[in-house]
């Protein structure tokens, strides 16, 4: 069996803790500080995710039309692995500045105008 002689006892804390007045005060801005937190760090979270899903996206079709071209086309991959390696510093630099531009656009740009539309408003 419980002892219940515990139990009123636990009852009894909890109702002195909910009855005396906290030793703390918040400001009046407190909900509104907080929920701005709340909403910057979605923000910011789901514009990577959406940064993400496009990278994904654009390398998944990168690598089906290289498969098609193999498979289809019959290259040949001697051919692109000299093409790569005489290119390698033409292919590293679009890409960086292609990945820069897409993650400009799609995460530091967003959350530069949702950042100024709240100031805007507020």
């Amino acid at each position: 069996m419980q002892n219940d002689d515990k139990h009123m006892i636990a009852d009894k804390w909890v109702d002195e803790a909910l009855k005396t007045p906290p030793a703390f005060t918040f400001s009046d801005d407190f909900a509104e500080v907080v929920t701005a937190k709340a909403v910057r760090r979605f923000a910011w979270e789901q514009y990577f995710r959406e940064f993400l899903v496009y990278l994904v996206a654009f390398l998944g079709f990168v690598a089906v039309t290289v498969a098609l071209a193999f498979l289809f086309l019959g290259a040949d991959w001697q051919e692109w692995k000299n093409f790569l390696i005489k290119n390698l510093s033409l292919i590293i630099s679009l890409n960086v500045i292609g990945l820069f531009v897409l993650f400009a656009d799609k995460v530091l740009l967003q959350y530069f105008f949702f950042k100024y539309s709240r100031k805007l408003y507020s």
